[in-house]
């Protein structure tokens, strides 16, 4: 009987241990946690200080220089633009259509969409340039717009409203909601007074 005992002392014993090796072995360092949960937000690709020129059957479309640019993988391919970055924008005939800079910005490829976010200013050749915290660059179709506040400098007006849809080079907007006084030079008066009689 005492070796019954025992026996079952080893058998109690060998059970307890095995138990809490199960219970103790389950247990995830939290940084290993951590970087598992990161690698699907990590960027697949990240250059700092970058030039990168785009081009479309051999002709230079846009030149983008970047503090920081991340492209990223998943459920939708986007490119994360952030510390500063200037957008060249080019016409069909390789011209200097209108210049983009901003504080940060994302590119959806499949959308053709570039969005430019704090501290924007868009300006063409002509030195007209147009100020806001949030504009879309609609690649596919040479459109520009934002629905936020919006202040452009042109020969030496200012206009101010909300919202704006405008062409790539700046030379045809509208301002969706104007604000405060616009100055209107007298020739177009009189060209208009003269239409009306």
């Amino acid at each position: 009987m005492i070796f019954q005992i025992k026996r079952t002392d080893k058998v109690l014993v060998a059970i307890v241990i095995a138990v809490g090796a199960f219970f103790f072995s389950c247990k995830n360092d939290i940084r290993v946690v951590q970087e598992i949960g990161e690698e699907d937000t990590a960027p697949f690709q990240s250059t700092y200080n970058g030039e990168y020129t785009f081009t479309d059957s051999g002709q230079v479309r846009n030149i983008l220089r970047a503090g920081k640019l991340e492209q990223f993988i998943n459920d939708t391919d986007y490119t994360k633009v952030s510390e500063g970055f200037t957008l060249e924008i080019y016409n069909r005939a390789e011209r200097l259509a209108g210049v983009l800079t901003a504080d940060n910005g994302y590119y959806f490829e499949a959308q053709n969409r570039m969005q430019a976010e704090d501290n924007v200013i868009f300006s063409n050749p002509k030195g007209d340039s147009l100020f806001t915290q949030s504009l879309i660059w609609q690649s596919d179709s040479n459109l520009i717009y934002t629905d936020r506040q919006v202040r452009i400098l042109k020969e030496g007006t200012e206009i101010r409203g909300k919202g704006l849809r405008s062409n790539e080079d700046f030379s045809r907007y509208t301002i969706l909601a104007p604000a405060g006084d616009i100055s209107i030079p007298d020739e177009l008066v009189k060209d208009e007074s003269k239409k009306s009689q």
